[in-house]
């Protein structure tokens, strides 16, 4: 271009001002060819990358057809399983069996490493068991419909994520279908409505990915409700204090006893005495097999004859 500019100069067709005029002009026109031939390799790699995961989602032994069930009560039976993690030898969990009633509270308690996180992700198909079963209401969680199963539990992990959007759309798992009732409901049901309302812009209050402008206990108190969203019959809770202060404390005490109300089977994963008062039955996992299980005040005896101290703080590292 700068050279047809320049011949036509020199016969006097053209200006010096207009040829650079017209090279800056046409810079900035082909500005976004340029940038979509520099990206066109990116986009190749995304589209070939979303092309295997839908092959892959597809080819699942999981994707398949499945009956849709009457919305479950909360029955939970654990039966005999093993996980060992693909590609190592070593046995995160072994031979874990337990039953739950619906309406059932149970909490698990173990030293670092012992399994609890990864029976709680188990517990909600989060993984799957190298061989046993997990069963909600007699049904093997592999043989539940996904999206009736995913609408029927609640959880709340160990490292709590909020996605970007307001606190409403958070707390309804970002369904677009959701209505204002349910929301306000799992509020109540997880003691958050307080808090929320005490924001500048309430439930309308925009959180960002890291979850600002929240603090990790605020943060850990909208994912409570959310795992409390839509009704659930069976929630799991993995260390659902760990970053609450002591008035965030007193609310999750009482959500538990809201849930327990309601009929809600509980699963809480802690190391933390306060929480072992508001269940009915306590787990113990030692090196990712069951040491103990039962009615709580039985466990406790248990724990205390072997000079286990669960009143001054937390205890994990007692329970070898």
């Amino acid at each position: 271009m700068l050279g047809w500019g320049a011949y036509l100069s020199i016969r006097g067709e053209l200006t010096g001002g207009m040829v650079i005029a017209s090279s800056i002009i046409a810079g900035r026109a082909l500005a976004p060819i340029e940038g979509a031939i520099e990206g066109w390799n990116q986009f190749s790699q995304s589209r070939a990358a979303y092309g295997r995961i839908a092959a892959l989602l597809k080819a699942s032994p999981l994707n398949f057809e499945r009956l849709n069930l009457p919305k479950p009560e909360g029955r939970l039976d654990v039966e005999r399983l093993l996980y060992v993690p693909q590609g190592t030898k070593r046995v995160v969990l072994n031979g874990i069996s337990f039953a739950l009633q619906p309406g059932d509270s149970l909490a698990v308690i173990g030293n670092s490493g012992a399994g609890k996180t990864t029976l709680g992700k188990m517990l909600v198909g989060s993984i799957l068991p190298t061989s046993g079963n997990v069963r909600l209401d007699l049904m093997d969680l592999r043989n539940w419909d996904q999206r009736q199963f995913g609408e029927n539990i609640g959880y709340l992990p160990q490292d709590v994520q909020l996605f970007p959007g307001t606190i409403k759309a958070n707390i309804a798992r970002m369904r677009s279908d959701a209505d204002d009732e349910q929301i306000y409901r799992a509020a109540m049901l997880a003691d958050v409505h307080e808090m929320i309302a005490g924001l500048p812009h309430g439930y309308e209050t925009m959180v960002a990915a890291d979850g600002s402008p929240l603090s990790g206990g605020q943060k850990q108190r909208i994912a409570l409700a959310r795992a409390f969203f839509g009704d659930p019959h069976l929630v799991v809770l993995d260390e659902p204090n760990s970053n609450l202060d002591s008035a965030g404390d007193v609310a999750l005490m009482r959500a538990l006893q809201h849930a327990k109300e309601q009929k809600i089977t509980m699963i809480t994963v802690t190391q933390r005495p306060a929480l072992l008062n508001s269940v009915d039955k306590i787990l113990l996992l030692v090196n990712g097999t069951v040491a103990l299980f039962g009615m709580r005040m039985d466990v406790l005896k248990a724990l205390q004859a072997r000079g286990i101290d669960i009143e001054g703080g937390s205890f994990g590292h007692q329970l070898q």
